[in-house]
């Protein structure tokens, strides 16, 4: 989008990135961020979209969106962090450890990862081309996707470590690692003139190399893991193991 003119803190309940998402949340904001978006999508590539544009689609005065923003940049953070809030709430689901084996919960985070990039390109684009309203000049928001995902699969992994009695650190560069790998493949594969493989295919192989990274080091820390057995049973047989380790 041009750059013509037009976080507050986490309270104890809240997490840093809920507290930056109820930012978003008033009505006519909404209304403003989720106008901004669907023209977004629309537009060709490289077509700017207009302060004018985004008012007529929310139904509002062109001044009404002046005064909700500081101006244009403001406006573009926000609608940067709009997006990547949205996306990062859905992706949770995906990785979620509850349900599925390892397998399973590798390849439909992946997939949800490839689905999003493959039929938003306008967004991934755009948020590509500057920070969050959060973020500093230099993180552009893909950046800060990728850490914000690779934070909360960090916590989910150190969380896992202390209820099994497993010391989870060599895994700590590990999240970001695949970030990386999965973000910058499918971006190059989406950008190709005939993308190859299909998109079921390279979230295969793209869930296979995770796999082997996560194995390495699992095998490295003297952890076997089958990634076929349900994550969740293989959590609780962990825990007992640990518990009848230790001395009474």
């Amino acid at each position: 989008m041009p750059s013509d003119a037009i976080a507050q803190p986490a309270t104890a309940e809240l997490t840093g990135r809920e507290a930056r998402w109820e930012r978003h949340n008033s009505e006519r904001q909404k209304r403003i961020l989720t106008s901004a978006v669907e023209l977004i999508e629309e537009r060709a590539a490289g077509a700017e979209v207009s302060v004018q544009q985004i008012a007529d689609r929310a139904g509002l005065a062109k001044s009404v969106v002046y005064r909700q923003f500081s101006g244009r940049d403001d406006l573009d953070r926000r609608v940067r962090a709009f997006v990547l809030g949205q996306f990062a709430a859905a992706l949770d689901a995906s990785m979620s450890i509850s349900v599925g084996t390892l397998d399973e919960i590798l390849t439909r985070t992946i997939s949800a990862v490839a689905e999003w990039i493959t039929e938003h390109p306008r967004i991934h684009e755009f948020m590509g081309t500057g920070p969050t309203d959060y973020d500093d000049e230099s993180i552009d928001a893909i950046s800060s996707l990728k850490a914000t995902i690779a934070d909360s699969a960090r916590a989910t992994i150190t969380e896992v470590g202390r209820s099994v009695g497993i010391d989870s650190s060599p895994f700590d560069s590990l999240p970001f690692a695949v970030v990386t790998m999965v973000e910058g493949t499918l971006t190059h594969w989406v950008r190709s003139a005939d993308p190859k493989p299909s998109r079921d295919e390279i979230v295969a192989d793209l869930a296979k190399y995770t796999w082997y990274m996560f194995d390495g080091v699992a095998r490295s820390s003297g952890l076997t893991i089958d990634p076929h057995v349900e994550l969740s049973t293989l959590i609780a047989e962990l825990v007992s193991s640990d518990a009848q380790s230790r001395p009474d």
